[in-house]
């Protein structure tokens, strides 16, 4: 079920910023709320190394900090940690381009224990798969682009019966190629009875902005926003 959006731009006076240890960024946040706290997952980036991995936040509801630690680490770089449920289960997509793979895990105990599940698709270099059930079909929204060239640009869509694939390309890959507002930047929602889905602006500089794209075309023979 994708959750509906209350408004499409927040109430700014209600935000309270979380800041991470000096030595180290946090990014990419995706929100997982219980009874008793929000767990935001997030890549954690410790300048000493400059590869991240998948760490968890827990926030009580007031706002406050209670405790950040890693839920997911491999020998390469790991961002962008996806969340989603399928089947009474709860997976995460996390990023892995560097090592040329988009991987799937299952939670076995919420929230820091992960296991592999499967490997979605191989070989391509990619960045941030976004997952989205529409009229039935599952689909991955990712940005693409050989070795040297920017994954800023390219939109390329994979299509599957469930999330766990196996994933077909789009016919007309890739469907979009514009830095201003095509690498995904978060989970597509519903407002108003329109699909939207929040890129990145990378016009100028990489993440400068989110602009949210209204999905009006998202079939196997086309796609428009």
């Amino acid at each position: 079920e994708i959750p509906a959006a209350d408004g499409l731009v927040p109430d700014q006076q209600r935000i309270k910023a979380i800041y991470p240890p000096s030595d180290r960024f946090w990014a990419d946040p995706f929100v997982r709320s219980t009874p008793d706290a929000h767990y935001l997952f997030v890549e954690e980036l410790p300048f000493a190394t400059g590869k991240g991995h998948i760490a968890v936040l827990e926030v009580s509801h007031d706002g406050r900090l209670r405790s950040a630690r890693t839920v997911i680490e491999r020998p390469y770089h790991l961002s962008y940690p996806f969340l989603f449920e399928w089947h009474g289960a709860l997976y995460m997509l996390p990023e892995s381009g560097e090592n040329r793979t988009v991987e799937l895990y299952r939670c076995i105990n919420f929230p820091d224990q992960w296991v592999p599940d499967r490997v979605l698709l191989s070989d391509i270099r990619s960045a941030d798969a976004t997952l989205i059930e529409y009229e039935g079909v599952w689909w991955m929204f990712m940005t693409q682009a050989a070795q040297g060239q920017s994954l800023n640009e390219d939109l390329y869509l994979y299509r599957a019966e469930t999330p766990l694939g196996p994933f077909e390309p789009h016919a007309n890959n890739p469907v979009k190629s514009n830095a201003r507002g095509t690498r995904p930047a978060g989970a597509m929602f519903w407002h108003e009875g329109s699909l939207y889905r929040p890129t990145q602006d990378c016009s100028r500089a990489y993440g400068e902005a989110v602009v949210l794209q209204r999905v009006d075309e998202l079939s196997d023979s086309g796609f428009r926003e």
